[in-house]
């Protein structure tokens, strides 16, 4: 391997279990966290979508976070993440950042459920989020506190 967090640890004893699942993940979390792009450009896109539901779920404010979910969500072509991800956004942007939240519904329609993008399509015109409600919430990390670590 040739990276900086591999040079890094490369003396210690750990080089073993630096080489397997673990490692990668973890390089592939400091490569798209040191990275200045919305959307991830590598191999790795489902290690990275479980790591920013948690990012949201610790820190739902942050903007950046959600939408790189949004994307992540597309990019795997998970549609119950993508529903929970865009759920999770719209919640808490509260009827703020409509043409950003147009727009990743736009981007991600091919993959939500005709009723679900019905329903967010709905919301987004009249600002009732409520109705949000209605949709799948099982990938959702916000909605019920229903956020699972495995």
């Amino acid at each position: 391997m040739n990276s900086p967090i591999w040079a890094a640890v490369s003396g210690w004893e750990l080089n073993a279990e630096l080489e397997g699942l673990n490692a990668l993940n973890i390089e592939t979390l400091f490569t798209a966290l040191e990275g200045k792009e919305l959307i991830y450009d590598g191999p790795h896109k489902s290690v990275l979508l479980h790591h920013f539901n948690r990012l949201v779920a610790s820190r739902p404010n942050n903007l950046r976070n959600q939408v790189q979910r949004v994307y992540l969500s597309i990019l795997c072509h998970d549609e119950a993440e993508l529903t929970g991800a865009l759920l999770d956004l719209s919640l808490t942007l509260e009827g703020k950042g409509q043409a950003l939240r147009k727009r990743l519904l736009e981007q991600g329609a091919d993959l939500i459920r005709k009723e679900d993008l019905e329903l967010f399509q709905e919301a987004l015109a009249d600002g009732d989020n409520y109705r949000l409600l209605q949709l799948n919430k099982q990938k959702s990390v916000l909605c019920n506190g229903s956020f699972s670590l495995h």
